[in-house]
């Protein structure tokens, strides 16, 4: 089952309607059928959704909300509940990993035994689309040339940049740049064709105007924007194993499980891990535009969500709209939990 709460003025919520919610409410599918969630994916009000049909079958590209700038690809407009999303997609090739800017969409595809293409659709305002030229297209979306041929590890976005990091270990991006996030090769308004970030690189998070990229080593580099602070201390970090970024915040987990965090906390997004469970192990940890989620298992099994931070949206799921200065537990489950946050809007699955 997959729940939703926050802003949904343009139907980004998939429960059928275009109202905020402030308590977690079922999602739909456009054929009301049940499927495996892999992976959701957020732009300022779409969504984007990968799902396994049923077991053995190939993973399918699912979205809802505004789809006006074309982020839903060439059919949709609008939609109030995740709907297939039909792209004309390359022979023998399928979704694997999905990510999401302002109004734009971002693809990995994969087939056995040939190199990964990236495709994107939807706006264009800072090279968002990754491409030269962003002519319209027959099939509604435009191939990236990341410059190297290999299998892609991860893919981040943010508002209106993106990093793209290889198998191989080197991280591309393109997009906004101006305040150096995507390196000093790319300190310019912003980049259309991806360039070279940094290499030996694990995975990426990005934020509204800052990066961060986690060597394989466990050390971290920040890149782009301070002025909220929120690069202070990566430097320092030895034993990172993941990453996260809101828009003005970034969020380390270490080898020991523990929570570093840095930047703005005008919300109480910084959060105050002394609330969270102290005998739980955390599982996930998702950031949201300013707020965050966090799954935990307690000793007895259960998968705890706990969340804090920004609510203005009833993004948090309480209920209302005032800020969440102490975490909160939003959510507890016998089973599997799976958690993501996006513009405003927060996610649970379980099983």
């Amino acid at each position: 089952m997959l729940l939703s709460a926050g802003s949904n003025a343009h139907g980004q919520l998939s429960n059928s309607t275009l109202d905020d919610a402030h308590s977690f409410t079922p999602c739909s599918f456009s054929d009301n059928a049940q499927r495996r969630v892999l992976h959701l994916a957020f732009g300022a009000n779409h969504t984007l959704a990968l799902v396994e049909p049923s077991e053995g079958r190939a993973p399918e590209l699912w979205g809802c909300g505004d789809g006006r700038a074309g982020q839903l690809g060439p059919e949709y407009t609008r939609a109030t509940v995740l709907t297939r999303l039909d792209l004309d997609l390359p022979t023998h090739y399928v979704p694997r990993l999905v990510a999401a800017g302002w109004e734009t969409s971002y693809v990995v595809l994969s087939c056995p035994g040939k190199p990964d293409i990236v495709i994107s659709f939807g706006g264009n305002d800072f090279g968002d689309l990754g491409v030269e030229t962003a002519t319209p297209t027959a099939n509604g979306f435009h191939v990236v040339d990341p410059g190297f041929r290999s299998l892609i590890r991860s893919i981040a976005a943010g508002q209106h940049h993106v990093l793209l990091v290889s198998e191989s270990g080197p991280a591309v991006g393109w997009g906004a740049s101006r305040h150096g996030q995507l390196g000093e090769t790319a300190a310019r308004p912003f980049t259309s064709t991806p360039v070279v970030v940094a290499a030996d690189i694990a995975t990426a998070a990005v934020g509204h105007h800052h990066s961060v990229l986690l060597h394989k080593s466990g050390t971290v580099l920040g890149l782009g924007s301070n002025r909220k602070h929120q690069l202070d201390g990566l430097e320092d970090l030895r034993d990172a194993t993941s990453i996260r970024c809101t828009w003005n915040g970034t969020y380390a987990t270490t080898s020991g499980r523990t929570i570093i965090s840095a930047g703005s906390n005008a919300h109480g997004q910084l959060g105050d891990t002394s609330q969270l469970p102290a005998n739980g192990k955390l599982v996930q940890l998702a950031c949201g535009s300013e707020h965050v989620l966090a799954v935990f298992e307690t000793d007895g099994g259960k998968r705890e969500v706990w969340g804090w931070g920004w609510n203005e949206h009833g993004n948090l799921g309480v209920g209302t709209t005032e800020d969440v200065w102490v975490p909160l537990k939003l959510f507890s489950w016998n089973g599997e939990v799976q958690v993501w946050a996006g513009m405003g809007t927060s996610w649970i699955y379980y099983l």
